[in-house]
C-alpha cells in the first residue's frame, strides 16, 4: 500500500489578489529554508557556563550562610549572659554576700545547650573580671573558647571574648 504525499505552496499576489502555485523546487526551498530557522537550544559551552554560574553563586550563599548562623549562636550567648547579668547586679544591690554567688543563687542553669556558666564573687571596690562565664559548648567551630561578662570599677559592665571567637562574630559590646 502506497501513500502520496501532496504539498502544495501557494504565493498569494496582493495586487492581482490571486494565488500562485510555487512549484515543486520553490517548496522544497521552502521547507529546507524553515528547518534550518526552526532549530533552537542551546550549545554545551553555554550551558557549561550557566552550571558554573550557578556554583559559585551557591558557593558564596552557603559561606554567607555559615557566618549568619555563627553570629545568630554567637549573639544567643550573649544575650542569655546579659540576662544573667540583671540577676547579679541585682543580688548585689540586695547585698547578697560573697557565698551568695553561684549559678543557684542567681536562679540560672548551671548549663544551656550551647554554656557551662560559672559565676564569680564580686571584689567589692575593685573590677571583678570573668563576673560571669560562659564555657562555650555544642559548636565545633568554637571549641573551649569562652564569653564573659566583666564588672568593672564603676559598676558598670564589659563583655570579653576569648581569642577563638572570630571578632566579626562577636556583637557590638564584645568588640
Amino acid at each position: 500500500m502506497a501513500f502520496l504525499l501532496s504539498i502544495k505552496y501557494y504565493w498569494h499576489n496582493e495586487c492581482t489578489g490571486r494565488y500562485i502555485h510555487l512549484g515543486i523546487f520553490a517548496t522544497m526551498q521552502i521547507i529546507l529554508n524553515r528547518q534550518s530557522y526552526s532549530q533552537s537550544g542551546f550549545t554545551l559551552i553555554e550551558l557549561m557556563i550557566v552550571i558554573a554560574i550557578i556554583g559559585v553563586l551557591t558557593a558564596i550563599a552557603t559561606l554567607s550562610y555559615q557566618n549568619q548562623v555563627r553570629k545568630a549562636h554567637i549573639m544567643t550567648i550573649y544575650q542569655t549572659l546579659s540576662q544573667y547579668q540583671i540577676r547579679y547586679q541585682t543580688l548585689m544591690d540586695e547585698g547578697g554576700t560573697i557565698t551568695n554567688f553561684s549559678t543557684s543563687d542567681l536562679n540560672m542553669p548551671t548549663q544551656t545547650k550551647y554554656c557551662q556558666f560559672s559565676v564569680n564573687a564580686p571584689n567589692l571596690g575593685y573590677s571583678t573580671p570573668n563576673a560571669i562565664v560562659c564555657q562555650v559548648q555544642n559548636l565545633n567551630y568554637l571549641t573551649n573558647q569562652t564569653l564573659s561578662l566583666n564588672l568593672n570599677v564603676d559598676s558598670s559592665w564589659s563583655c570579653q571574648a576569648s581569642s577563638g571567637i572570630a571578632r566579626e562574630y562577636l556583637p557590638q559590646a564584645c568588640q
